[in-house]
């Protein structure tokens, strides 16, 4: 077992390590914020991750040491994705305030508010929750790796 306390990189930011021969690290975001973690990678070497508080695996993260070099990459999930039909600040307050209402984390991309979910049957729930402002506005699910924005950091109930 390989024993991980440190994050040597991440792809997406400036790192000095080329992305060659990585192994693969599947993972889901809330396994991500999870600081002691034992997982296997996609060529079946065990590790073991043991961070210092406050330091989170991030899609990307290069883990590892001098012999085997991992990846991270976040698993993509189910999240509903709300895109509002025309500009109307009205409408926006509303759906800000339902949404904020049931704690999910948001994350805003290209003037679409995604959140995750755990079931297809949740998006009935939503069409519920907006049936006032329904007729404003595109619902749907899709699957995507969910990076929720940083000033929306909460946590699920």
């Amino acid at each position: 077992m390989i024993n991980i306390n440190s994050i040597l990189g991440n792809i997406f930011k400036k790192s000095n390590l080329e992305n060659n021969n990585f192994e693969k690290l599947k993972i889901s975001r809330i396994d991500l914020e999870k600081r002691i973690l034992r997982k296997k990678t996609d060529s079946g070497t065990d590790i073991g991750i043991n961070l210092d508080s406050g330091i989170k695996l991030q899609n990307g993260d290069i883990i590892g040491n001098d012999e085997v070099k991992i990846i991270v990459e976040q698993i993509p999930e189910k999240v509903i994705s709300v895109r509002l039909k025309q500009n109307n600040e009205n409408i926006a307050i509303l759906l800000g305030h339902i949404i904020g209402n049931r704690h999910r984390p948001i994350a805003i991309k290209d003037k679409i508010i995604l959140f995750p979910i755990q079931e297809d049957s949740e998006l009935e729930i939503f069409q519920r929750l907006f049936k006032e402002i329904i007729d404003h506005i595109e619902l749907k699910i899709v699957e995507e790796v969910f990076l929720p924005h940083t000033s929306a950091d909460v946590h699920e109930h």
